[in-house]
C-alpha cells in the first residue's frame, strides 16, 4: 500500500549553500538521502515530495556546517498481508513466476497458481486442465500471502531487502485477460 508520511530529520548546510534557496538544497540532499531505504515502520521510500518546514540553523563548535530541523513528506510502499496486487510477469522459472509490483517483485510459486497442474515449456508454464498460460509480460492479479522480515545485508548480495510471497488460488485472482480475470 502506497502511504504519504511526515517525518522529522536534521540536515545539514555547508557555508557555500547558505547563499541558494535553502529548500531546494535540503529538499535535493534529503532525496540522496531517503530514496530507495526501506525503513521498518513506513516501508520503501519511494520519493522526498516536499519539505514542508524547517527551523532555523544552529551551528555546532568545530563544523562549518549549519545544521536545521526539517519535516519532510515522503511517498512510501509498505506491502501488506492480504493486499491485492497486480502486477507483469519478470521471469518465469521452474518453480514459479516472479512478478513486479512496481517498487517491489513477489514470487507466485507454481502451486499457488490456480487450480490445475502446471508444467514448464519453453517460453511459459501452462495448465494441463485448463490450458492457461502464464509467460512473461503477462498481467496477473494475486493476493499477498507473506512478507519477510528485512534483511539490510541483502543489497550486498544482489537481492532485495524484503521478499513478498503470492497466491492466485482464490476466486478473482490469475491472470488478467482483456479486463477481466480467468480462474
Amino acid at each position: 500500500m502506497y502511504y504519504i508520511v511526515e517525518v522529522e530529520d536534521i540536515g545539514s548546510l555547508k557555508p557555500s549553500e547558505l547563499g541558494s534557496d535553502v529548500k531546494s538544497v535540503l529538499l535535493e540532499k534529503f532525496r540522496r538521502r531517503y530514496i530507495g531505504r526501506y525503513f521498518s515502520d513506513i516501508g520503501i521510500v519511494l520519493d522526498v515530495l516536499d519539505v514542508l518546514e524547517y527551523g532555523e540553523g544552529k551551528s555546532i563548535i568545530g563544523s562549518p556546517d549549519v545544521y536545521v530541523k526539517v519535516r519532510l513528506s515522503l511517498l512510501s510502499y509498505m506491502p501488506k498481508v492480504q493486499e491485492l496486487v497486480e502486477g507483469e510477469i519478470k521471469s518465469v522459472g521452474e518453480y514459479g513466476v516472479t512478478l513486479s509490483m512496481g517498487p517491489v517483485e513477489g514470487f507466485i510459486h507454481i502451486s499457488q497458481l490456480g487450480d490445475d497442474i502446471f508444467v514448464q515449456r519453453s517460453d511459459g508454464l501452462y495448465g494441463k486442465k485448463t490450458r492457461t498460460t502464464f509467460k512473461r509480460g503477462d498481467i496477473v492479479r494475486a493476493r499477498i500471502t507473506a512478507v519477510t522480515k528485512p534483511d539490510y545485508t541483502a543489497p550486498l548480495k544482489g537481492e532485495p531487502i524484503i521478499k513478498v510471497s503470492l497466491t492466485c488460488r482464490q476466486p478473482g485472482l490469475g491472470k488478467v485477460a482483456e479486463g477481466r480475470s480467468e480462474e
